[in-house]
């Protein structure tokens, strides 16, 4: 699992270079889309996020609670009391 792990670590910080010099070319182009399309994506992705945080609430199955037995409930339940000390003949009294 962790070589893995450390492949897809590597892909992922290659297409975030790869990303950041695009970014950092049409800036340096002043292109109007190099603004736009990060802005247009984490928007996109916000949205996305919040409609999957409300279809999450609206498809959740809740179930009522357990109706407690009305008979014997463990609130009435009490301990028993502590177990008192044998009364047999001690060992030291001779």
């Amino acid at each position: 699992m962790g070589n893995t792990s450390r492949v897809w670590g590597g892909l992922l910080c290659a297409a975030i270079v790869i990303v950041a010099i695009f970014f950092l070319w049409g800036i340096s182009l002043q292109s109007y889309w190099a603004l736009a399309i990060p802005v247009i994506v984490g928007f996109l992705g916000v949205l996305a996020l919040g409609f999957w945080i409300g279809w999450t609430i609206v498809t959740i199955k809740t179930e009522p609670p357990a109706a407690e037995p009305s008979s014997g409930s463990q609130a009435e339940v009490k301990a028993s009391p502590p177990p008192e000390p044998s009364e047999g003949p001690e060992k030291g009294s001779a």
